[in-house]
């Protein structure tokens, strides 16, 4: 059976679903991707589709361009009809399932996150779960990856959908050599973030954390996909010799282990890989109590919930005085993240949803 991710960008593919693919392929399954750069694709041996999903905002008041999209999804669907969509990225999932509304289509929508939280706003909460709720009726399968997705798809969705519930979108197993790998520094003089070069995930707060650890001899790395001109000015303009933007490095699971903690002030996330790394890394994380965190984190225990960040500057110097408990953090989070997080088992229950749906529906 052929199975086709529908996704905004290739980077998504790239890293997060390529594995899921490959995996699928092996399983005996034809696998095809649509997105918007198609050409950026790591899986280039099959039959690919381009679909000028908005990656702008701009894009989101064009007319024209929603009718090209609404004629590349019709072009696809008509030469795909008895295909299983797997559908991923919010932009992409609502776009796709609206213009193929009234087509009697297979349906899988792995949720990232819902644009809707318990911390967002009731008109903004109540629009989009509206929408969720309409396009359920085109939607077959909601796979989540945390606890607060699952929920709300499981008791507000149509009640002809099946509601499922993973691990994220896995981890690569990293073999630790005990020899080498050490829980036992506990000094923090080296901050790590990872975040996609965005607002929402707290880039502003970030320098205003750099700002208030000037004086502490603390450094703060951050790594993320897009543009962070704008942030790297503002460290210009305010003289910040503390805080570095790199991009993105897909070696970056490998380098982890020599920062001491990570700082993750994301606003809204589905279950953040960068956590899960962090953790498996036997690195503590400071966050927000928001959907997805608290999934991995237990205040205290692996990690530290904060309420603003002004918390930030004063937790770290009480950590660097209290050794010995920043020592048991950092022992609990290496032992947070199971065999369960890891691609392989992922990659077999997703495999199971399938399969189970391909074979009786």
């Amino acid at each position: 059976m052929k199975i086709i991710f529908i996704c905004s960008k290739s980077i998504t593919f790239n890293t997060f679903l390529k594995s899921q693919a490959d995996y699928l392929i092996k399983k005996g399954f034809e696998v095809e991707i649509a997105c918007s750069d198609n050409e950026n694709l790591d899986l280039k041996k099959n039959l690919n589709h381009k679909i000028n999903f908005p990656n702008k905002i701009l894009d989101l008041f064009n007319l024209i361009k929603y009718l090209e999209i609404f004629f590349q999804i019709k072009s696809l669907v008509k030469k795909n009809t008895s295909a299983l969509f797997y559908i991923h990225t919010p932009v992409a999932s609502h776009l796709f399932r609206i213009f193929t509304f009234f087509y009697r289509l297979k349906i899988i929508y792995f949720v990232h996150g819902f644009r809707f939280t318990s911390k967002t706003n009731i008109l903004k909460s109540f629009f989009f779960k509206l929408i969720e709720k309409i396009l359920s009726i085109n939607t077959d399968i909601y796979i989540t990856i945390n606890n607060e997705d699952y929920n709300f798809a499981r008791q507000n969705l149509s009640r002809n959908n099946l509601c499922y519930k993973i691990n994220g979108v896995g981890l690569d197993l990293i073999l630790k050599n005990k020899k080498k790998k050490d829980h036992n520094k506990i000094n923090i003089s080296k901050v790590l973030v990872i975040a996609a070069y965005k607002k929402e995930k707290g880039y502003f707060e970030i320098l205003k954390v750099a700002e208030t650890l000037k004086s502490k001899k603390i450094h703060i790395d951050c790594y993320g996909y897009g543009n962070y001109y704008k942030f790297s000015s503002i460290k210009v303009k305010k003289k910040l010799k503390n805080i570095s933007f790199k991009e993105f490095d897909l070696n970056l699971k490998k380098k982890i282990k020599k920062y001491d903690i990570l700082l993750h002030l994301s606003k809204r996330e589905g279950l953040p890989v960068s956590v899960m790394q962090s953790l498996m890394n036997g690195l503590p994380v400071i966050c927000y109590n928001i959907r997805g965190n608290n999934d991995l984190i237990k205040d205290k225990f692996n990690g530290f919930f904060i309420k603003t960040y002004k918390d930030v500057s004063s937790l770290i110097s009480f950590l660097n005085l209290e050794k010995l408990f920043f020592l048991k953090i950092k022992r609990n989070a290496a032992r947070s993240i199971n065999k369960n997080f890891m691609k392989e088992n992922v990659n077999k229950n997703i495999y199971k949803i399938i399969k189970h749906f391909t074979t009786y529906f």
